[in-house]
């Protein structure tokens, strides 16, 4: 029997954390109830019953009394349909014990396993001050926790073992994910941060169903205290191969930090043709054997990206790979590395440990790199075009050995130079390649 001390003692965590959404629960003085169990709607956790709509019930009787917590006990529940959370409302399970398995009919595949209310709103009308915590994801034929058109989001202790698309697929703004276990299988990308235009469908049972696609993207989102080091993809795109990946469009606010990332082939990587502005990464361990960080570049400049924290040391990817590569950033202006720390895997060539394109306005300080030749920072002008050009940069206090150049920069457009350096050790074979490059 479900009782309240009983739920309380498992979901402290949890619970300590909704405040942060801003609304508190608001109880129908009539029930007087908060607390709901899945299993009293009729939810069985055999691994066999259908329990869609006693989740469904669930929520729908928390959001309806002003907000509660729906419990979800021990089990592997299976969602032949995607379930939506309301407004205030709280869904939570025991950790690792309580499984969510999606049900898809055929050869079907994808649409959320869950998903929020107001698929049909614009902007960030949907469902608002919900979360999700405490719960197992074991779903090869699903997408995962879908966030579509909602605001003031809680998503932790998710421990994920296996998903069709991504664990969590984010379009919405003001949304925490903390306490992530995301260590299984992921046939796209492990966490997504999205826009609505296009797929993030749910399945109503008979057929996936689209949410209103506006546009509507994923801005001042907060990532932090997670293991991610899912496998992810099948190899074909980068995109499809990351642990988290940038997929909208143009958007902003971004905070990472204590992450520990892997199994996929790059750490965190952005589509080419899209802007994201105002990043903040900290303290961040990658062995992602592809990149740490990858940005392809965009028609539109990014503004504000901080790397502050990283270390790259890739497992030794089982397939060949061309040599090693840490970070990759095109078309970003005021841009900050440091305490970086780069080691690539004993025999593997480097390429290039640092590739800038087009990059203006930026700082590289406390950066210890070792290398099998290639170089160790590459800055360079890849695009014609005034607005492209790489200036005003400034590289301080760093540590580079074993490579075949040190600094190495291409100038194809005038106008870009301004370049100083201080406090460098550097041993390696050309220590300085390149023109206008000038000593502090």
């Amino acid at each position: 029997m479900f009782s309240r001390r009983h739920f309380l003692s498992t979901f402290a965590a949890g619970a300590a954390a909704t405040p942060l959404l801003g609304k508190s629960l608001e109880v129908n003085p009539e029930s007087g109830k908060s607390h709901f169990n899945v299993t009293d709607y009729g939810a069985v956790g055999d691994g066999q019953s259908h329990s869609a709509d006693a989740f469904q019930q669930a929520m729908d009787e928390a959001e309806n009394n002003g907000g509660g917590y729906v419990f979800v006990p021990a089990g592997r529940f299976v969602l032949e349909k995607t379930p939506l959370i309301g407004t205030n409302v709280h869904l939570t399970g025991t950790g690792r014990g309580s499984v969510l398995i999606g049900e898809r009919p055929g050869d079907h595949r994808g649409a959320a396993l869950i998903s929020n209310k107001g698929q049909q709103a614009g902007g960030y009308e949907g469902a608002s001050d919900w979360s999700i915590s405490h719960l197992g994801i074991d779903s090869p034929k699903t997408n995962g926790i879908v966030v579509t058109h909602a605001k003031n989001v809680y998503i932790s202790h998710i421990y994920g073992t296996d998903i069709y698309h991504h664990f969590i697929d984010t379009a919405g703004k003001n949304i925490i994910c903390e306490n992530l276990f995301l260590t299984g299988h992921s046939g796209w990308s492990v966490f997504q941060i999205d826009s609505l235009s296009g797929a993030q469908t749910i399945w109503d049972g008979e057929q996936a169903v689209a949410p209103n696609h506006d546009g509507t993207d994923t801005r001042d989102l907060i990532l932090r205290n997670s293991i991610i080091t899912a496998t992810a993809g099948n190899g074909n795109l980068p995109r499809h191969d990351t642990s988290i990946h940038f997929h909208g469009e143009v958007s902003e606010g971004f905070l990472f930090s204590d992450l520990i990332l892997g199994g996929a082939d790059n750490g965190i990587y952005m589509d080419d043709g899209l802007s994201y502005s105002n990043i903040q990464m900290t303290n961040i361990i990658s062995y992602n054997p592809g990149r740490a960080v990858w940005l392809e570049p965009s028609e539109i400049k990014q503004h504000n990206i901080s790397i502050r924290g990283l270390i790259h040391q890739p497992e030794k990817s089982s397939e060949e790979l061309e040599g090693y590569h840490g970070i990759t950033i095109y078309g970003t202006e005021k841009l900050t590395l440091s305490d970086i720390t780069l080691i690539p895997p004993d025999g593997l060539p480097c390429l290039e440990a640092i590739e800038l394109d087009a990059c203006e306005k930026v700082e590289i300080s406390t950066v210890k790199a070792d290398g099998n030749g290639g170089t160790a920072i590459k800055i360079r002008d890849r695009r014609e075009g005034e607005d492209t050009v790489s200036r005003y940069v400034k590289i301080s206090n760093c540590m580079l050995d074993g490579f075949s150049a040190g600094i190495e920069y291409e100038n194809n457009n005038d106008g870009g130079d301004i370049f100083q350096w201080k406090n460098l050790f550097i041993d390696v074979q050309n220590p300085i390649v390149g023109e206008n490059l000038h000593s502090d």
